[in-house]
């Protein structure tokens, strides 16, 4: 084995962390029998000789004594190697979409060229692989379909030996494996997605061959990706029948734990215990991954998956619900569909005994309060019981915490006594004000005691916390007594003083109204007139208020009109529109920002278009501007469809686009990103809405 290793000269050529003369003896480590030796050396491979993806002049000659150890019948650990060599041949990845450490063009050209030779390499060699799909080693035996599929330039041969393993396999993890890599296949290959899918659909009658069940959910979630024309019409039952099979059959070969683990000072074994330790809470932990696999397949086929998730929400095992919990958090944020029972069932989750699952089905209830109210009994039930102990610093992040938390964003006023307790300990939740506001008046008054008690003995001018301004934003929003004492206290500190309560103390007098405003009209003719300061459009908004000082106000609109950054100019746009038509004379700029294609982009388009309607009421000039605004950002949307509603029948000429959202299962800011990703739900439901109204006047 290795034969010619010791004549490279290894010491010239170079890796992450220098010279690459320990190459030799990495790649022997590899050949180790001992399973920790080989871990280790498999670990510096990945972190000197392929760091973070790159490749070095090291990596390419790796590459022969690589094949040489895949190839070495009885070798433990071969399948891991294959991943390495698929990792180096980067699977069609771009150099110029890589950052690279030097601005010289023949040192790129250089490294560009490693690249290149690294994925020849691999793949004029990917042809031994073939061979090697009987193998005993059930590892080797799962990474060389997909390994396959990536590298091999003859789809046709590939085909034909996954097709031919495909009927002699029986370990059920490498059943699979051969079942993604043909999905895989298809997907690549537009030619091969009608065979693929032939071969896939062929496995979904039921039989009694071991791996058989796991075998037909893989099935489903290929033939989503790869021909999905080819899906049976009972694809859910099918899918949910499975995951019903895996919760209550006996543990695979696959994922029982047949020793010790491994454990070596590598980050190879940290994720392996990682993975290991998120795996362990579910029975069946293949299913679960390969549902969420059939999730992101199924992408816009929302009936579909809000049905999955359904059942996999009333699963009675625990791994299957916490994956659910997870996937509805994507799912109901991300996609309009019938949301009514996943909600509901999501909410059910609360009256788990397990807190883990209380908290983090409540914590995704938090991002859905636009479409919680299913889920509002149970949380009410929670919360009535008061929590397991007096609340504390991170109150919430406890189970009951998190309870609450949802419950006071539906703006319940059952969450009232709680919010009390958590204000009186000390905690000034951040989203307070916004929970205040969904509340009717009568609930968020309840509130106002202790918040002017809190208010009173707080030091605002001083403090350096967020928590003085999202303290002062809820009493504001209950209409406190003290609110306003500690605004003019804010405003009336001298400029110089850095406060930085200032801002939030500005925006409180647009709640406060004209009287409390008047009450500090030279600090506000001076914060306005202070045109660098970052307070003076508030300010300026504040005065307006007031009356009588628009000379004032609108010297700084105009300056803020003026700024080449986007985010001062969005929020001088939405002073004017807070002003409306007394900001009329502002017209002329607002049109020529309307014609300027550099300036009239992105937020920037939806916060003119609504200043330009507001100031100037003259729908024949809005409109386009408002379409512009439509396309060119989507999280103008919401407010630009807000405008049309205003506009009542005479948005006519906005009812195709609308329509068109409308028919889309998508929410309008989903972006198309999975994992933790959560979307703002809230902002689609008010779209929603606003479309609604436009229609209705439009249409009758």
């Amino acid at each position: 084995m290795f034969k010619g290793i010791d004549d490279v000269d290894w010491a010239s050529m170079g890796h992450a962390y220098g010279d690459a003369s320990d190459v030799p003896n990495l790649l022997r480590g590899l050949a180790s029998p001992d399973a920790g030796e080989r871990e280790i050396a498999l670990d510096a491979m990945h972190g000197a000789v392929h760091h973070q993806g790159d490749v070095y002049d090291s990596t390419v000659a790796c590459i022969p004594f690589l094949f040489e150890l895949v190839g070495t019948v009885g070798l433990p650990g071969r399948g891991e190697i294959v991943d390495l060599l698929c990792s180096v041949e980067g699977d069609g990845r771009d150099p110029e979409e890589m950052d690279f450490w030097s601005d010289d063009e023949e040192e790129y050209a250089a490294w560009a060229g490693m690249i290149a030779e690294a994925e020849s390499q691999v793949r004029a060699r990917s042809g031994a692989l073939l061979e090697l799909l009987d193998d005993a080693d059930e590892g080797l035996r799962c990474a060389l379909p997909g390994a396959l599929v990536q590298l091999h330039d003859e789809p046709e041969k590939v085909l034909a030996a996954l097709s031919r393993r495909l009927a002699g396999e029986r370990d059920p993890s490498a059943l699979r494996a051969l079942v993604a890599a043909l999905g895989e296949l298809g997907v690549r290959r537009a030619g091969f997605a009608e065979r693929a899918g032939e071969t896939l659909a062929g496995l979904l009658p039921r039989g009694d061959a071991p791996g058989r069940t796991g075998l037909q959910l893989s099935a489903l979630v290929q033939l989503a990706r790869c021909a999905p024309g080819r899906l049976p019409d009972r694809f859910v039952e099918i899918a949910t029948g499975v995951m019903r099979e895996a919760r209550d059959a006996s543990e695979d070969a696959s994922d029982r734990n047949t020793g010790p683990a491994l454990r070596t000072p590598t980050m190879i074994s940290y994720l392996r215990g990682l993975k290991a330790s998120q795996r362990a809470t579910a029975k069946a932990p293949w299913a679960t991954e390969l549902l969420a696999g059939l999730h992101r397949a199924l992408d816009d086929r929302a009936v579909e998956r809000f049905a999955l998730l359904e059942d996999q929400l009333r699963s009675t095992d625990w791994g299957q619900r916490r994956d659910a919990i997870d996937m509805a958090g994507l799912l109901l944020t991300g996609w309009r569909g019938p949301h009514e029972e996943p909600v509901r069932l999501l909410g059910e989750q609360i009256r788990e005994a397990d807190h883990r699952i209380i908290r983090w089905a409540a914590s995704e209830l938090i991002h859905l309060y636009a479409i919680g109210a299913p889920a509002a009994e149970a949380l009410a039930e929670r919360v009535s019981a008061g929590p397991d102990f007096r609340p504390q610093a991170r109150w919430n992040e406890t189970s009951y915490g998190a309870v609450l938390s949802a419950l006071a964003a539906q703006g319940d006023a059952r969450a009232v006594p709680g919010l009390v307790e958590v204000l009186r300990f000390g905690h000034v939740p951040e989203d307070l004000g916004d929970w205040i506001d969904r509340m009717d008046r009568s609930a968020g008054a309840t509130l106002a005691t202790v918040l002017n008690e809190r208010l009173s003995a707080s030091d605002p001018v001083n403090s350096r916390s967020w928590r003085a301004q999202h303290l002062l934003k809820a009493a504001v929003a209950v209409g406190s007594a003290e609110a306003t004492n500690t605004v003019l206290r804010i405003l009336r500190t001298p400029e110089d003083r850095p406060v930085p309560a200032r801002g939030a103390a500005l925006r409180a007098l647009a709640r406060l109204g004209p009287a409390t405003a008047r009450e500090c009209l030279p600090e506000l003719r001076s914060l306005a007139r202070n045109s660098p300061s970052r307070h003076s459009l508030a300010a300026a908004a504040a005065l307006s208020q007031v009356g009588g000082e628009e000379e004032t106000v609108l010297l700084a609109l105009r300056t803020a009109l003026a700024a080449e950054e986007w985010s001062p100019l969005c929020d001088a746009l939405r002073a004017v529109s807070g002003i409306g038509v007394g900001a009329a004379v502002l017209l002329p700029e607002l049109r020529a920002l309307a014609a300027s294609p550099e300036r009239n982009v992105g937020w920037v388009a939806g916060d003119l278009a609504a200043a330009l309607w507001e100031t100037g009421r003259d729908v024949e000039e809005s409109l386009p501007v408002l379409l512009h605004a439509w396309s060119s950002h989507i999280d103008n949307r919401p407010g630009v469809a807000g405008v049309w509603a205003g506009m009542g029948s005479a948005a006519a000429p906005a009812v195709p686009v609308l329509r068109e959202e409308l028919a889309a299962t998508r929410r309008h800011n989903n972006t198309g990103g999975g994992g933790r990703m959560r979307y703002r739900c809230a902002d689609d439901e008010l779209l929603l809405q606003h479309a609604g109204a436009v229609l209705r006047a439009c249409d009758g």
